[in-house]
């Protein structure tokens, strides 16, 4: 082991999230290998791009940093078996109604004083590093070409979902969800002049996010006066330089306002179960591992989730998964075979049989009726 790495003892995974919360840098952990094992990243962010990690697989210096043209700069650095890379992305995020605005951009010199501040911060040493790299195209930005579409029904399923997110208190769905609506949602073009657009197009968002979020529990008081609140102020903006962003932390609101509603609503012990299963509903191959996971029996926590919330484990289960496998079946073309790996299901019939008994319709027919 390196004598870097010997005796180091803390949470990686924290300390990157951390890090990552605090200066938005995006932030992802690779294999030896060049697989993306974890990402830390803004919602809207892109993933990182197949060219880059190429070049992460071999390393100059403690920490190289790479300059591949005026719109990134990526530094990157060996952990144990991973590969710890710093992105620094304009992103282009353009989509209907020509709203499309470029995420910040760092400077180089403050990307790179990050970069090697996070190293510091796990290695406690300074690391040797110099400019190792540029000229490359990166090309895989988030990019939506601008146009104004119309209204269709994919548009109405993506709101529809994103909504749902919403009601759930779902902040990792929410954001998931975010990016569908972007690309498929129908979004018109309210009021003259650029920033009154945006201005009721934020409005007429909050007022959706705030009926979602009074059917997921919150109260109407409280979710009314939330909307009151953000129109006073964003009424007040002269400038809203990233409508997408804007938009989605508008939501982002209401989503921790259902999530703390359905904390003190529900048990901690029934709560934590469902976070468990909207977080590892693909990996769960049984009540009991959920059990284990929260220390209980599983009889009580059977017991107790069913008398909360009406539904047995295995119910609830399996309709986040189902769920899931509806955003799929609509907005991806991967086939049943992937969808069923996708979302846990150990085999087709079983995958098939489970999702009709929760849709009331098969895969396919649902792809066929809705796609």
């Amino acid at each position: 082991m390196h004598k870097k790495e010997s005796g180091l003892k803390m949470d990686l995974e924290r300390l990157l999230q951390t890090f990552h919360d605090g200066t938005s840098l995006n932030l992802y952990v690779l294999t030896g290998q060049g697989q993306v094992e974890q990402e830390f990243i803004r919602p809207l962010a892109p993933h990182l791009p197949e060219i880059f990690i190429k070049k992460c697989l071999k390393q100059v210096n403690d920490l190289d940093l790479l300059l591949p043209d005026n719109k990134n700069s990526l530094g990157k650095f060996r952990y144990a078996d991973k590969i710890i890379v710093g992105w620094n992305a304009n992103i282009t995020i353009a989509g209907q109604g020509n709203l499309d605005r470029l995420a910040p951009l760092l400077g180089f010199d403050q990307f790179a004083s990050l970069m090697k501040s996070l190293y510091f911060a796990i290695f406690r040493t300074w690391p040797q590093t110099e400019l190792t790299d540029q000229g490359f195209f990166t090309g895989e930005n988030l990019t939506i070409e601008p146009m104004q579409k119309s209204a269709d029904y994919e548009g109405y399923l993506a709101e529809q979902e994103l909504m749902e997110a919403v009601q759930l208190g779902n902040l990792d769905l929410y954001n998931q969800r975010f990016r569908s609506f972007i690309k498929e949602g129908n979004i018109g073009l309210l009021g003259a002049g650029k920033l009154r657009r945006e201005k009721n197009l934020a409005i007429s968002a909050t007022t959706l996010y705030t009926r979602a979020a009074i059917r997921g529990g919150l109260a109407a008081s409280e979710a009314y006066a939330l909307s009151d609140q953000i129109i006073n102020r964003l009424e007040k903006d002269t400038v809203i330089s990233n409508f997408y962003e804007y938009s989605r932390a508008i939501g982002e609101i209401f989503v921790n306002r259902v999530a703390r509603s359905n904390r003190t609503s529900l048990t901690p012990l029934v709560y934590k179960a469902e976070e468990y299963i909207y977080h590892h509903y693909a990996d769960i191959t049984s009540v009991q591992e959920i059990a284990d996971r929260l220390a209980v029996s599983r009889s009580y926590l059977q017991h107790l989730f069913k008398k909360e919330t009406g539904m047995t484990l295995v119910a609830f289960i399996n309709q986040v998964k189902v769920a899931q496998a509806k955003h799929e079946l609509i907005f991806t073309n991967r086939t049943l075979s992937e969808i069923c790996d996708d979302v846990g299901f150990s085999s087709g019939s079983l995958f098939s049989t489970t999702f009709k008994k929760v849709a009331g319709i098969s895969p396919l027919t649902y792809r066929k009726q809705y796609k």
